[in-house]
């Protein structure tokens, strides 16, 4: 009896002792993992790199399928210590990322341990087997909570729309905005007039603006309606100035100026050379903001609106350093003086101003011709 006894004992301190081998190799395994920055010589100078080690991802499923929490926890904390911290990535020139791999992602995700959850999230988002999981369990909250920390891909977006839960929807949408594959399905959808193309557009623009490149889609794709929404909403990045006066007719740029009253060089250029003598003088009239672009663009276009330049010298803001000499001598110097003096350097605003407004046609394009390539 009592080495029957003795034999039980032995065998179950055999059984923990077995389980505290694996436990400590485990533990052993992960210390392995990390990320170090590390640089090394081209020809052309240092490379900065932050390199990682990682775990195959037989080891690392072989963990988290033994389902011991501390020790999924202890995988996941590695490798998000493993990764580079924000603060460096800016200077590297190469990062590599400490991922764990979509299976163990999915099984991670199907375990629905909040603390691993949560551990896991705080880094970074499931790829798409873990999407998958989170969906399928079709649970509001978990999705609320999810979409609050990342976002989905384009298919698991679909799936989002076909749940047609406008608060998740809607989360998706102002967190982390929608792939570039669904956008241009969205667009698509809009020049077929497809009802579904319009549902999208106007979600979408009513919890963000779009990147430079589908608002170029947008001047040149939507009707009136749906461009005037988006710019009551949002203005253009400045690159879209020119393209707006490009794609858009002009009461339409009317309505963008009066709400937006800026264009960038190439946007004050474009207006210059397809606007009538009443766009300019309109963009003259809300312009509100110090820039004199819209004055250099209109020396480049013939012939001179005259009329528009008047209304336009008028609100020239000063140069940094003006000569008030130059100034003086466009007021009131002889033809002989100014025309000495505008072939030897270009004028300050003010002078250039004062130039015009002598009223010598003659005088002023000459300087243009010298100086603004008229």
């Amino acid at each position: 009896m009592q080495k029957s006894t003795s034999n039980k004992f032995v065998a179950q301190g055999a059984e923990a002792w077995q389980e505290k081998e694996i436990h400590d190799q485990i533990i052993s395994d992960l210390n392995d993992v990390w990320g170090k920055q590390d640089s090394y010589f081209q020809i052309n100078g240092y490379v900065y790199a932050w390199y990682v080690k990682v775990l195959p991802e037989t080891r690392l499923l072989e963990i988290v399928n033994r389902g011991r929490h501390d020790e999924i926890m202890y995988m996941i904390k590695r490798y998000q210590q493993a990764n580079c911290p924000p603060e460096k990535r800016s200077f590297l020139h190469k990062v590599q990322r400490a991922t764990l791999p979509e299976s163990v992602q999915q099984a991670i995700a199907r375990r629905n341990n909040m603390e691993e959850m949560d551990s896991f999230l705080s880094y970074e988002g499931f790829g798409p087997a873990g999407q998958s999981v989170i969906l399928q369990r079709n649970n509001h909250a978990e999705i609320m909570n999810y979409l609050q920390r990342h976002g989905f891909d384009a298919q698991h977006i679909r799936q989002l729309f076909a749940r047609n839960n406008m608060e998740e929807i809607a989360l998706q949408t102002q967190k982390h905005g929608w792939p570039d594959e669904v956008i241009d399905e969205m667009f698509a959808d809009l020049e077929h007039k497809l009802s579904k193309g319009l549902w999208g557009y106007y979600l979408y623009i009513s919890h963000r603006e779009f990147s430079e490149k589908y608002q170029k889609k947008m001047l040149m794709v939507v009707a009136t309606k749906e461009f005037e929404a988006y710019v009551d909403k949002y203005g253009l990045w400045n690159n879209l100035h020119q393209d707006l006066i490009t794609y858009r007719n002009m009461p339409e740029v009317h309505y963008y100026l009066e709400r937006h009253p800026y264009l960038n060089y190439w946007g004050c250029l474009a207006l210059a050379q397809k606007g009538s003598h009443d766009d300019k003088m309109f963009y003259i009239s809300v312009l509100r903001t110090p820039s004199n672009d819209f004055l250099w663009a209109m020396f480049k276009v013939k012939p001179l609106d005259y009329e528009a330049l008047s209304a336009c010298f008028l609100k020239v803001f000063p140069s940094d350093n003006e000569n008030m000499n130059d100034i003086e001598l466009m007021k009131n110097g002889t033809h002989e003086q100014v025309m000495f003096r505008i072939r030897q350097k270009k004028l300050s605003n003010r002078a250039l101003a004062a130039l015009f407004f002598r009223n010598n046609q003659a005088e002023f394009e000459e300087y243009l011709r010298l100086w603004e390539q008229f």
